[in-house]
């Protein structure tokens, strides 16, 4: 009589194009592997996103790595360009292929996987709908899959909930034949209505009162692209069985409690997960990372000449992430003139393709000698630098989550998604700044909700309004803004840091639910 395999099989999937759905990704299943000793992780994924998915892992511990590795495996099932939003249509055969057992092969190690037991649970990216309608059709209704949600509650609110709760979703996709109807629209790729951005009063719990338009602050490109997000979002959060956030009580209780309340009264299960980080300390290091590259080398060569000259705190380091760039870009070189003219020591990054750098902005930076740009930073080392003291950002929940685990506050320049909710929470806590004269578009160059006249919005406006900016971040309110900041992070770190933090806990609650 054979042994019995109690071993429990997850599926992982987020879409492959978008590094900052992966990426807490990983440190979710690094946790779950940790949690649950007889679980296998299998993360089906495309070669573009594969190589970084490898070193993300391989980030960790060498011991603990190779205590993980025999459980964990990385699948290429797709090969290169994928474009967003487009179904992976391999993604049918790998999860059957998984679903009864059989080999499976990952194209880019060539590695053939083998004799794993069937997956009783999946955890997917809601904007990868053909996954769920793959997943679906081989193993049923009653297989068990989660949404991924890699952002906050708040954010969800917004972008994918009911107008009840201050979302944007019309009621039919509360419906199945309402949520079909839509599914075949995307997938015929007939254009998906964007928002209208009349004035609406929105109201998202735990913010305060904002304009419909102040959710779209800088004039943007991706509309379409949005759009079709959105719908996928809303559609696939509600036919999932539940959530999985990548948020905790302590940055949002009002939020995550509205978020609850409503998965619950759908019958849905909703567990908060983060902050989630493969690495992240939960103080800023005396003793950085050593240098491991040419540019780090350089970097912190800069970090710590402008430490000695300027002392702990004094640099602001400037990104908007890896695809995030102000379609009008003369407010970024205004800001910059003000913050030369101030004598404000940064660090600027700007990693998207979308960047047309300037010679004279360059020259100005190099010429300054308190000011570094570089088109791709290591920003772990930059935050965890004792000089670092605030942290300019579009306000990603990814940079957010690395700002708390680094107690770097944070002055906010949003565009769309997740980054608004981001910044008006923080400021409604008084713990971040936010530039309103950067906003630009006839949409987002709208006078604010709690403002009494309309700003400028000029590159001139923006210019004065961050020189200003310095003056308070060395004052009074720079340093209740820190304070209250640190005090925001020291919760949201403990979620993971206490035995008996809140998402330590839900994870152990769902695997011991669902596995």
């Amino acid at each position: 009589m054979g042994s019995i395999d109690n071993r429990k099989h997850i599926i992982v999937h987020a879409i492959p194009v978008a590094w900052g759905h992966n990426k807490p990704l990983c440190a979710f299943v690094v946790n779950v592997l940790e949690a649950q000793p007889n679980a296998i992780v299998t993360y089906l994924t495309s070669s573009d996103a594969y190589g970084k998915l490898v070193a993300e892992f391989g980030r960790l511990d060498p011991a603990r790595y190779a205590a993980l590795e025999p459980r964990l495996h990385i699948i290429d099932i797709a090969g290169p360009s994928v474009e967003t939003f487009e179904p992976i249509n391999a993604f049918e055969p790998s999860f059957e292929a998984l679903y009864s057992s059989s080999s499976i092969t990952c194209l880019s190690s060539k590695r053939t996987i083998s004799g794993l037991p069937a997956p009783t649970l999946a955890i997917i990216d809601p904007f990868a709908g053909y996954a769920f309608e793959f997943i679906r059709k081989i193993a049923g209704q009653t297989f068990t899959i989660f949404a991924w949600w890699t952002s906050n509650a708040g954010a969800l609110l917004r972008l994918l909930g009911p107008a009840h709760l201050g979302g944007v979703v019309e009621p039919s996709l509360e419906t199945v034949g309402g949520r079909m109807a839509t599914k075949k629209r995307i997938f015929a790729k007939e254009k998906i209505k964007w928002h209208d951005c009349i004035g609406t009063v929105v109201n998202v719990a735990g913010l305060k009162p904002s304009y419909d338009y102040e959710w779209f602050p800088q004039k943007s490109a991706m509309t379409d692209l949005a759009a079709v997000a959105e719908k996928l979002g809303s559609i696939y959060i509600r036919e999932a069985d539940g959530v999985v956030c990548v948020s905790t009580n302590a940055y949002e209780p009002e939020a995550a409690a509205a978020a609850k309340e409503w998965f619950v009264s759908m019958g849905k299960a909703w567990y908060t997960v983060g902050p989630l980080s493969i690495f992240a300390p939960s103080v800023k290091s005396s003793k950085p990372a050593a240098p491991v590259s040419e540019t780090d080398i350089r970097v912190k060569a800069f970090l710590d000449r402008i430490e000695e000259e300027f002392g702990d705190k004094s640099l602001l380091y400037i990104s908007f992430g890896t695809v995030w760039w102000p379609e009008e870009d003369d407010r970024v070189w205004a800001v910059i003139d003000g913050l030369l003219e101030k004598r404000q020591p940064f660090l600027f990054s700007h990693p998207s393709p979308f960047v047309r750098l300037p010679n004279e902005v360059k020259e100005k930076i190099a010429a300054s000698g308190i000011a570094m740009e570089l088109s791709w930073s290591p920003q772990e080392m930059i935050l965890t630098h004792p000089v670092t003291g605030w942290f300019l950002t579009h306000g990603g929940w990814n940079s957010v989550q690395e700002a708390f685990a680094f107690r770097v506050p944070m002055i906010f320049w949003p565009f769309h998604a997740d980054q608004p909710y981001n910044a008006m929470r923080l400021m409604t806590l008084k713990a971040g700044f936010e530039l309103i004269e950067v906003r630009t578009g006839t949409i987002g160059a709208r006078i604010p909700y709690d403002c009494e006249q309309l700003p400028a919005f000029t590159p001139n406006s923006a210019k004065a309004e961050v020189m200003s900016l310095i003056g308070k971040l060395n004052g009074k309110e720079g340093v209740e803004v820190r304070q209250n900041f640190e005090t925001v992070a020291e919760g949201v770190c403990k979620a993971w840091e206490n035995p008996s933090g809140e998402s330590r806990l839900n994870t152990k609650a769902m695997l011991d639910q669902y596995l």
